[in-house]
């Protein structure tokens, strides 16, 4: 009958939330072959994360003058133990943040942050004349830095 029906599946539903937890809180593999460096991996393979993270498009805080810009990324929450592998790009409403140089170089990387520094006072394919120069605008520009990392926390 409908009522015997009803009955089996609400006792099923808790049943499948339950297995649908426990399946997604499994790890993924992720493999370190190398870190910066040139150094092998040596982490425990447990202890391999990617974390990943935005500075936020409108709470990113950007420093900077005539031409450039940077902000410092905090990836402490991450736990690393060593500098990981970051990648990065540049995001945000306002424009001119596609034609920028830097998005992709982190600077100063260690365990617990890096730096992105955007020049837009540079030669470019779309921007030849390196007179002309504009004022980047991470923070009037709404720009904000995404970023995944790789490595170890234990």
């Amino acid at each position: 009958s409908s009522a015997d029906f009803q009955d089996m599946t609400s006792h099923l539903g808790p049943a499948l939330l339950i297995l649908a937890l426990l399946s997604t809180t499994e790890q993924a593999d992720l493999k370190i072959v190398s870190l910066n460096g040139g150094a092998r991996a040596r982490g425990a393979a447990p202890c391999a994360l990617t974390c990943a993270g935005t500075t936020g498009r409108d709470t990113s805080d950007w420093t900077g003058g005539d031409g450039y810009c940077y902000i410092n990324v905090d990836i402490s929450a991450c736990g690393f133990i060593s500098t990981p592998i970051i990648t990065t790009s540049v995001e945000g409403a306002g424009g001119y943040h596609s034609v920028v140089v830097g998005a992709s170089a982190p600077r100063s990387a260690t365990f617990d942050g890096f730096t992105i520094r955007l020049e837009g006072r540079v030669r470019t394919a779309v921007n030849s004349d390196t007179r002309h120069k504009f004022q980047v605008g991470g923070a009037s520009g709404k720009w904000n830095i995404n970023w995944i990392a790789a490595g170890y926390t234990c």
